[in-house]
């Protein structure tokens, strides 16, 4: 599979702290595409793009290492997960965090390094590979750069952790992610991410590390693809796994043919496609109940109310019995999204379904716009 994931580009930010090129439905990620004379419709070079990645999830800035924790912090006292707050809120605190920890650690230089920009892309032969064995791009992109970040602490900082704060970007030809990495660990120390040619040299070669391990990766995800059941034996054990199968998407034109004609195969990819989502919205009330809960028992602690032991004994077993819940409800829907897809293929294969559903809807869809469900 040519180049897979790669180390793309390393830059170095100095004079101040600007966290809008992560986001790139932002006015400035817009204003340069427009200057670059690029396509404006997000993802359209990418195949596949509008079945794997949701409108909600575009433009959204994370963070990872320490800076999770510290942005959770509410005024108040109370704790709110980062992904329960506005894409907005998460830039402007991420912001103020990243600049307080900085002043905590000084530079004499004139102008101070202020983050490390990394870019991390992923080849169109292994984006379509992906897709077409129906596995999200955006799920193994944003896995491998986890990892890599991850491995990047531990080899040269161990004992310490480092912050970042990243958003995956669908508007070029390849899927990429861009990474900010602050130059400060944790405990104050310094964040190299430096190369060389000459074998005998000071620096640690952190660039090249990355490369290795973007390789490493790539080997195994290679690995993985050779087969549906590397594939199942891969995916299939992990938490996530829901997150890294996509089913595509049935637009009111698709769902309109398919009650019209009421075969067999009809009625068993709207049942499977109406499972699909009712086990999705079935988990994501299971994950913000479960958010909501912990910031409940975050702010009691904070406010030193202890509960009685027996209480707490309570809680401890409702949410093993909950995470149980929620792990045999990823499980489910991991396998019904397996069968969804194949189902969908069989589908296509026989009765060319987009052709087909247009033929059967196109009053419809003369009298109404199509929308995404």
């Amino acid at each position: 599979m040519k180049n897979g994931q790669i180390f793309a580009h390393k830059s170095t930010a100095r004079g101040r702290l600007d966290l809008e090129y992560l986001d790139e439905t932002s006015g400035r990620k817009v204003s340069l595409r427009e200057h670059a004379k690029m396509e404006q419709q997000i993802g359209r070079k990418l195949k596949g793009f509008t079945d794997y990645a949701s409108k909600e999830t575009l433009g959204q800035v994370h963070v990872g290492g320490f800076f999770h924790d510290l942005i959770r912090i509410n005024p108040d006292g109370s704790s709110t997960a980062p992904s329960r707050l506005s894409n907005d809120e998460r830039k402007r605190r991420t912001t103020e965090t990243w600049q307080r920890h900085l002043g905590k650690f000084p530079s004499q230089g004139k102008r101070p390094v202020i983050a490390h920009r990394l870019i991390f892309s992923m080849s169109t032969d292994q984006h379509n590979a992906l897709v077409s064995a129906g596995i999200n791009p955006d799920q193994v992109l944003h896995a491998t750069m986890k990892k890599v970040m991850r491995k990047f602490a531990e080899s040269f900082h161990p004992g310490d952790s480092i912050g970042y704060a990243y958003g995956l970007h669908h508007d070029a030809a390849h899927l990429h992610v861009h990474v900010a990495l602050c130059p400060r660990t944790e405990k104050g120390c310094y964040v190299g991410c430096s190369t060389s040619r000459f074998s005998q040299t000071k620096h640690k070669r952190q660039m090249d590390r990355i490369r290795s391990w973007f390789e490493q990766e790539n080997q195994r995800w290679e690995v993985i693809l050779s087969s549906p059941q590397k594939i199942e034996q891969a995916i299939a054990p992990r938490l996530d796994s829901d997150r890294f199968v996509f089913a595509p998407r049935l637009n009111v034109a698709h769902l309109q043919a398919l009650r019209s004609t009421q075969t067999a195969e009809a009625i068993r990819l709207q049942q499977l496609y109406q499972s699909i989502r009712n086990l999705e919205a079935a988990i994501l009330a299971t994950r913000q109940q479960r958010t909501v809960q912990r910031n409940a028992n975050y702010l009691s602690r904070f406010l030193g109310q202890r509960k009685s032991k027996f209480a707490r004994t309570i809680e401890k077993v409702a949410a093993k019995v909950e995470q149980r819940s929620l792990r045999e409800m990823q499980a489910l829907l991991f396998k019904i999204k397996r069968d969804y897809r194949a189902a969908h293929k069989r589908y296509t294969q026989l009765h060319g379904f987009n052709s087909y559903a247009h033929r059967s809807t196109q009053s419809l869809v003369h009298r109404q716009p199509v929308q995404k469900l």
